[in-house]
């Protein structure tokens, strides 16, 4: 007798196992120190502002511009932006904020005329003078809940990270993070 063949059924395509994909850890932002290390300069620099905002009617990227040239003098706003890490564009609008307000003056620079000098005026050195007792009395308010001993510490810590940072200082064309 002729031999039928019964037509073979296709198999079902095996299902493939896939590796299980565990979660990723979560990132614990809050832990990670940079994190923490901007949030905690923001809310000091942001207390200070605020105490010095009240007194003087200046943005904090105004009085660290005011700070900075009453330190160090005259600067161009390449010069400011690296001093600051704030980005060039920041140092301009504040720049031309405080000759509006008749604090600073804004000169081309002798050696390159496409370069503008920034420097503080009568008014502007006044209110420097004021602001920086202001400014280390309101900071030392914010940090009187620590010890002698751990401030000392914290400030040796920080003066690492400053230096060790050294060579990160915007370039000037760069946003600032938020």
């Amino acid at each position: 007798m002729p031999r039928t063949t019964v037509p073979r059924q296709a198999s079902a395509p095996r299902k493939r196992k896939l590796p299980t994909r565990r979660p990723a850890p979560a990132f614990d932002l809050e832990a990670f120190l940079p994190f923490q290390l901007s949030v905690v300069a923001n809310r000091l620099s942001q207390s200070v502002g605020r105490a010095i905002s009240q007194r003087f009617s200046l943005q904090i990227p105004e009085w660290r511009i005011v700070v900075v040239l009453g330190k160090y003098g005259p600067l161009s706003a390449l010069e400011i932006a690296r001093k600051t890490s704030m980005d060039k564009a920041r140092v301009s609008r504040a720049q031309h904020r405080l000759v509006d307000l008749g604090l600073a003056n804004m000169q081309p620079d002798e050696g390159d005329r496409r370069k503008v000098i920034v420097s503080l005026g009568p008014q502007g050195l006044r209110i420097y003078r004021e602001m920086v007792p202001l400014a280390v009395e309101t900071a030392r308010q914010l940090l009187a809940g620590i010890t002698p001993q751990r401030l000392e510490f914290l400030e040796d810590i920080m003066g690492d990270l400053f230096a060790s940072t050294a060579g990160f200082e915007p370039d000037g064309s760069d946003e600032e993070p938020a």
